[in-house]
């Protein structure tokens, strides 16, 4: 549930091509808004990203076959950290 509120300014002209983009997608300016803010808050950032392509080319750990990590990439990373979480929960046990 949303609970808290900002208030953002912006220059008209970007407002109004904000409005007409939310109307065309049948979408609240709103929404395109917090859609943005996601997408900035929790999109790597470069380094992370240039990190991890330094990691996966180490070649140091076994990542799967290509059909284990497509299916990985495909269920997405909240479905995939679920599966480690009862990985190590049952390694625990």
């Amino acid at each position: 549930m949303k609970s808290k509120r900002v208030e953002v300014l912006f220059d008209p002209k970007e407002y109004r091509t904000l409005e007409e983009k939310a109307q065309t997608e049948g979408r609240s300016v709103g929404s395109m808004i917090r859609e943005a803010v996601a997408i900035y808050v929790v999109s790597p950032s470069e380094r992370e990203k240039q990190e991890a392509l330094e990691w996966i080319f180490a070649g140091e750990d076994d990542l799967g076959s290509w059909e284990e990590l497509k299916d990985i990439i495909q269920r997405g990373p909240a479905e995939e950290m679920m599966e480690i979480e009862r990985d190590l929960e049952a390694d625990r046990r």
